[in-house]
């Protein structure tokens, strides 16, 4: 898991309305788990518990990792639909 990993996974975090970020030493303790639902599962349930009372902690790791299969293009958006 390197930087580009990590501000790849916060930049899904962002597109997907997760108003989070994961910084270096977060990035460092979550290593030491096996994947990004383990990983998401162990955060949410430190850092955001309140998340899980609305989606599941697989939910949303499954749509972070369709989000990071699939990046938005960051040209796209509002900005291009003004006339």
């Amino acid at each position: 898991m390197g930087q580009l990993d990590r501000d790849a996974l916060n930049q899904a975090f962002w597109d997907l309305g997760l108003r989070f970020q994961w910084d270096e030493a977060l990035w460092q303790a979550l290593a030491a788990f096996p994947d990004l639902n383990a990983r998401m599962r162990h955060y949410l349930t430190q850092y955001q518990p309140h998340l899980l009372g609305v989606y599941d902690a697989d939910f949303l790791a499954r749509l972070i990792e369709e989000r990071l299969a699939n990046p938005v293009d960051p040209r796209v958006g509002m900005e291009a639909h003004r006339s």
